[in-house]
């Protein structure tokens, strides 16, 4: 018997861009990780020092006459720029790959800027692309918060899929005594484990398979994202398991009953049951639309290291999705209430009452009106004004 494979059979290939100094620290943290050979780690940067330290096996600079390769000086419309000179170079690169990923933080120049022109290019290209992206802390002031604000905003514009980590919420799901360098490193797990199941689940034929073109109809429904990794070992609660990785403390809160779509990779050894994987799916039919694509595979992998693992990904959440850096801009927004001496005295805006204010052209009207109506001899308006009033007066 003869196996018929098809000339164009090929692995899908994943591009990953770290855009902007956090984007490249989580491409420097990724290339440690055990990926597919098809994933390609793109570092991108305005700042050319800070790029050759990057482990990125590819590394793009943007803008070099635009920042002239010293960073965009925490101007979104500078790293907009940078990436529009660059455009050539990056159109190359995300019309070589299958799917996109683009990490970064917003609030500061070059991913601000950067990666809401990168999703313009690949919606143009139609590329899906999903965005897995950071916000500020709340320390770092209302301004920064803004700029985060709007570059998420802009980003959801072009983006398959959007997917916000607040660093706040480090503070709030980490313990206290966590150091930074290891609170960044759980906020960077999520897209490493993410890819890891991703390229397991598209690269290799499943007992119940997932292909490229499921992933492409799950986040085709463009909105804020939601996903999520999660591990059982023997004995432990499947519920709990499906909890985890649909609710992830690190990313913003989402109502995962407005997704329009979900793809979820099941992995698991040889033993899974029939009964734990009707689980998964009953459990996930329960937390979602009963209208939203759901597409459920399975990948059995002998050798895993734990019972089953479990990665979603929720998308075309469009409604409910309250991020932590938006609560911490309106928060920030200065309250206007008047005091008591406010509202006794007029400022110098409101120096006159709207009856206190006449208009000119009522005014003039009047005027003209009651000198027609006044009755004045001929002989009297020959006597001079000045001498009239004098008169009136005595």
């Amino acid at each position: 018997m003869f196996d018929l494979v098809p000339q164009n059979c090929q692995t899908p290939r994943i591009a990953v861009f770290g855009v902007g100094g956090c984007g490249c620290n989580t491409i420097k943290q990724l290339s440690l990780s055990p990926l597919g050979d098809n994933v390609e780690l793109i570092a991108v940067n305005t700042d050319a020092q800070s790029l050759l330290i990057s482990n990125s096996s590819t590394r793009l600079q943007i803008g070099p006459e635009t920042t002239k390769g010293l960073g965009a000086g925490a101007r979104p419309q500078k790293g907009f720029e940078a990436a529009e000179e660059s455009q050539a170079a990056l159109r190359e690169h995300i019309e070589l790959a299958d799917i996109i990923f683009v990490t970064g933080g917003m609030g500061g120049g070059t991913g601000t800027g950067a990666i809401p022109f990168m999703a313009a290019i690949a919606k143009d290209l139609n590329k899906p692309l999903v965005a897995v992206v950071t916000t500020p802390f709340s320390f770092e002031g209302h301004q920064r918060g803004l700029l985060a604000q709007n570059g998420v905003d802009d980003l959801m514009q072009h983006a398959s899929a959007v997917i916000v980590l607040p660093n706040d919420q480090l503070v709030k799901a980490l313990d206290k005594k966590v150091s930074i360098v290891n609170a960044f490193y759980e906020s960077n797990r999520i897209l490493q484990d993410v890819l890891q199941g991703l390229t397991t689940t598209i690269s290799q034929s499943g007992l119940i398979n997932i292909d490229l073109n499921d992933f492409i109809a799950v986040v085709s429904h463009q909105g804020r994202a939601a996903m999520g990794v999660a591990r059982q070992v023997a004995g432990e609660d499947l519920q709990l398991t499906i909890n985890k990785a649909l609710k992830n403390p690190l990313l913003e809160e989402v109502k995962l009953s407005k997704a329009k779509g979900a793809i979820v990779s099941v992995m698991a050894t040889e033993s899974i049951e029939l009964s734990q994987y009707n689980s998964i799916g009953e459990t996930l039919q329960q937390q979602l639309d009963p209208s939203a694509l759901v597409i459920i595979g399975l990948t059995i992998v002998p050798e895993l290291d734990c019972e089953l693992e479990l990665m979603v990904i929720a998308t075309g959440i469009q409604e409910g999705a309250e991020s932590e850096f938006e609560i911490f801009t309106e928060l920030q927004q200065p309250k206007v209430t008047k005091s008591q001496d406010q509202i006794q005295t007029k400022s110098h805006n409101e120096r006159f009452d709207a009856n206190e204010l006449v208009n000119l052209h009522d005014f003039l009207k009047q005027k003209s009106t009651s000198s027609a109506n006044e009755d004045h001899g001929d002989d009297e308006l020959e006597i001079p004004t000045y001498t009239r009033n004098q008169r009136a007066v005595n």
